[in-house]
C-alpha cells in the first residue's frame, strides 16, 4: 500500500513539473511573438546639435577686376596666374603707336591754339590804338576783341584735347589696383582689346586667400534661425574627411527667387591660413542653431510612430483611467460629459508628434514601449532640439538604455489591408 502511494506522488510532481514546463513555455512564446511584432530600438545619452544646411561658394573676401579704359593691342603681360603683386605694379602695357600719334597731333593743335591767341592779342592791341586815334570804328574794336575770345577758347579746348590724349597713353600701362594673387588672365600678347562700349576685365586678382567668405543661399523657411555672429561648419569635395569652420558676417537683405522659393545670401568668414581652400569650390554648409549637451535621445522613427488598433485601445484605456483618478472625489461627472475633453481632443492634447493642430504643443509627443509582462505602455515626453536622426527627450519614466518601439512588423494581410483603396458607400 505505501508503495502504490509513493508511486502515484511521484506521478503528480512529474505531472506537475510537465505543468509548468508548458505554462513556462507558452509565456515565452507569447512574450517572443510579441517582441517579434515590433522593432525595437534603445534610448541613449549623448549630444545633439540642431543645424540649418544649404550650400555655397567660395571666394575671396575682396576681388577685383582690372579693365583697360583705352582700346588697344596687348603688347607686354608682366604677371601671369597665381602671381602675387603690389598695387601700382605694372602687369601689361598695351601698344602705344596709336597714343602717341594722338598725343603729337594734340601738341600741335595746341601750338597752333596758342600762335591764334597770339594773334588775336596782337590785332586787339593794334585795333584799340587805332580806335583811340579815331582811325577804326567801334565795330572793328568790337570784332578784334570777339576774335580775341575766340582764339583763348580755342587754347583751352586744345589744352583739354591734350591733356586727354596724354591721360589716355597713361592707360596703356596697366597697373595693379591692390595687394593680392592674380587668379585669372584674360588676355594674352597680341590681343585687341576694346574699350568703347564697357571696360574689358583682363586680370581678376583677389586680395588675400588666407581670409575667404562663402555666399550661401538658405531658404526663407530657415532665415529667422540664422543671426550674425553663429557658428558654421562646412565641407568641400576637395578635402571631404575634413570639417572646416566659419562664422556668420552678414545676412543681405535683398532676396532672390530660385524656382518659385524665396532665399537670401548670408556670408560667412572662413580662415584659410593653410591655403587648402580655392575660390570657387562648392561648401556644405551647416548653420549650428542650437545644441544638447548629454541629453536622454531617441530615434526620430519612435516619435513618428503611426499607433496600431491596439495601440489606440490602450491610450483610450489609459485616458479613461487618468480621467476616472481625475474626477475622483469631485462632483461625479464622467468623462464624455459635457465640459469634459473626448477622447480624440484629450489624444491631440497627449501630443502626437508634429504637434500644432487641435491646440496639441509641438514639443509634447508619445513614445511607445512594452512593460514587464509584454504589454503595451504609451509614455508622454516632451521633445527638444533635433539633429534630423535623433531628438532630445525629457521623461520621468523614461532611463538609457530602455527599449522602445520604433515601427510595427506588419502581417501581409495587415499590409494589403493599408494600402487597399477605401471603398465609398454611396
Amino acid at each position: 500500500m505505501g508503495i502504490f502511494k509513493g508511486k502515484r506522488r511521484t506521478v503528480m510532481i512529474i505531472a506537475a513539473a510537465l505543468l509548468l514546463a508548458a505554462l513556462a513555455w507558452i509565456l515565452t512564446r507569447k512574450g517572443d511573438e510579441t517582441q517579434s511584432r515590433y522593432t525595437m530600438t534603445p534610448i541613449d545619452r549623448g549630444d545633439l546639435e540642431a543645424v540649418v544646411s544649404s550650400t555655397g561658394t567660395l571666394g575671396a573676401v575682396t576681388t577685383v577686376q582690372v579693365g583697360t579704359q583705352v582700346s588697344g593691342r596687348i603688347a607686354k603681360i608682366y604677371t601671369d596666374f597665381n602671381r602675387m603683386v603690389k598695387k601700382g605694379d605694372l602687369i601689361a602695357m598695351l601698344d602705344t603707336s596709336s597714343l602717341q600719334m594722338a598725343v603729337s597731333e594734340a601738341e600741335s593743335s595746341y601750338e597752333k591754339a596758342r600762335a591764334q591767341l597770339k594773334q588775336a592779342k596782337q590785332d586787339l592791341e593794334r585795333m584799340q590804338y587805332l580806335f583811340k586815334e579815331n582811325i577804326k570804328t567801334k565795330n572793328d574794336l568790337e570784332q578784334a576783341q570777339v576774335n580775341h575770345e575766340l582764339a583763348m577758347a580755342t587754347l583751352k579746348s586744345a589744352q583739354s584735347s591734350l591733356e586727354r590724349t596724354r591721360i589716355n597713353l597713361g592707360y596703356a600701362s596697366i597697373t595693379a589696383p591692390i595687394d593680392g594673387i592674380v587668379i585669372s588672365r584674360s588676355v594674352d600678347v597680341g590681343q585687341t582689346v576694346a574699350a568703347s562700349l564697357s571696360s574689358p576685365t583682363l586680370f581678376l586678382i583677389a586680395n588675400d586667400l588666407q581670409k575667404m567668405q562663402i555666399l550661401a543661399n538658405v531658404d526663407e523657411s530657415d532665415i529667422g534661425q540664422i543671426q550674425e555672429g553663429q557658428d558654421v561648419r562646412f565641407t568641400v569635395q576637395a578635402q571631404p574627411s575634413r570639417k572646416f569652420s566659419g562664422k556668420v558676417s552678414q545676412i543681405r537683405l535683398e532676396p532672390a527667387v530660385v524656382n518659385n522659393v524665396v532665399n537670401y545670401t548670408v556670408v560667412v568668414s572662413v580662415a584659410n591660413e593653410d591655403g587648402v581652400l580655392l575660390p570657387g569650390m562648392t561648401a556644405t554648409i551647416d548653420f549650428l542653431v542650437g545644441q544638447a549637451k548629454h541629453v536622454l535621445r531617441v530615434a526620430n522613427a519612435a516619435l513618428r510612430l503611426k499607433p496600431s488598433e491596439d495601440m489606440l485601445a490602450v491610450l483610450k484605456k489609459q485616458f479613461a483611467e487618468r480621467m476616472k483618478s481625475r474626477t475622483a472625489g469631485a462632483s461625479g461627472a464622467t468623462p464624455g460629459q459635457p465640459g469634459r475633453p473626448s477622447f480624440p481632443m484629450a489624444m491631440g492634447m497627449g501630443g502626437f508628434p508634429g504637434g500644432g493642430g487641435n491646440g496639441r504643443p509641438r514639443d509634447v509627443a508619445l513614445i511607445w514601449l512594452l512593460d514587464e509582462s509584454g504589454g503595451l505602455k504609451a509614455v508622454r515626453v516632451r521633445t527638444g532640439i533635433s539633429d534630423g536622426q535623433m531628438t532630445e527627450i525629457r521623461s520621468d519614466e523614461l532611463k538609457e538604455g530602455m527599449q522602445v518601439i520604433k515601427a510595427i512588423n506588419l502581417t501581409a494581410a495587415e499590409q494589403a489591408a493599408r494600402t487597399m483603396p477605401r471603398m465609398r458607400i454611396l
